[in-house]
């Protein structure tokens, strides 16, 4: 995948620790990446994340870890975009040079652990659990500390980070980031119009046309660039949108299925099933029983 570098952070070295309140109707990156570490938490908004290879939805309450130059977006869903509504989002992000840690201290214990953390975060990781209520908390004090407190508060968050087991790696074992700006613009117009278009039918010879590419070119550059087909990308977009949709009983299952892109509630389930490994119904049913 080909981002854009965003400086909305210091140079390295030229500061420690740098913090950034997000507070917009909706995120407004483009498919980037950072020279720092970035720790992000949603604190308010749900919309589609996509994170090397990965592709999947994020929600309030999500805390990710993302290395330096891994290819990152976060999209607002589209109800964030609808100015009548006055819903916005919210988030913070804490960024932090990669040898920081090497810097403050010489424990080998703790540089061990959080060097471990980091070639983890070159997939992207997503902390959960019990640990994530405690480090939420922790990155509330920091954003609102100065000086030393803010330097305590933050190894004592990348302490419970690099001894915590409750995460996931997001991009997958395979995937390589390889940064080349030529593609970046190429990419990000694919990836937009697929967010915006996936409800309906979307051929080939569309995507390729908008690419400026030959159908044959257009699927080896998607396959470079995503480690998957054009077909198997476009599925992870409607079926985390489908996931959605189940969390509530507004849409049937025929509903969703058209609602979703799909023509028929065949490809639906196959699609759907593929993916999350199990049917809509038994999703919606597992749902239905986590809220008694």
């Amino acid at each position: 995948m080909k981002p854009e570098l965003i400086v909305d952070a210091p140079i390295v070295g030229q500061k420690k620790i740098w913090v950034k309140e997000i507070n917009h109707s909706h995120f407004n990156h483009p498919f980037h990446f950072h020279k720092l570490c970035e720790l992000v938490w949603i604190e308010k908004g749900h919309g589609k994340l996509i994170m090397g290879d990965y592709v999947g939805n994020y929600q309030a309450g999500d805390l990710v870890l993302i290395s330096p130059e891994m290819p990152h977006l976060w999209r607002s869903d589209a109800v964030y975009y609808e100015k009548t509504l006055n819903l916005y989002t919210k988030a913070t992000a804490i960024y932090f040079p990669s040898n920081l840690i090497a810097r403050i201290t010489d424990d080998t214990d703790s540089i061990s652990r959080y060097q471990k953390m980091l070639v983890r975060a070159q997939r992207g990781i997503r902390f959960f659990g019990g640990i994530k209520s405690i480090i939420l908390e922790k990155i509330a004090a920091l954003r609102a500390s100065t000086g030393l407190s803010r330097i305590g508060l933050f190894l004592q968050i990348v302490d419970l980070l690099s001894n915590t087991d409750h995460s996931e790696a997001l991009a997958s074992v395979s995937y390589r980031t390889s940064i080349d700006e030529r593609d970046m613009k190429r990419f990000n117009d694919v990836y937009q119009y697929l967010l915006q278009n996936f409800a309906r039918d979307i051929s080939l010879k569309e995507m390729a046309e908008i690419s400026h590419m030959s159908p044959n070119s257009f699927c080896r550059f998607f396959k470079l660039k995503t480690q998957k087909t054009f077909i198997q990308f476009l599925n992870e977009i409607r079926i985390g949108n489908a996931c959605k949709l189940l969390q509530t009983d507004d849409y049937s299952l025929k509903e969703i299925c058209y609602r979703c892109g799909y023509n028929n509630p065949t490809s639906f389930h196959t699609a759907f099933k593929q993916i999350m490994k199990v049917t809509p119904i038994e999703y919606r049913e597992s749902l239905n029983q986590s809220a008694l």
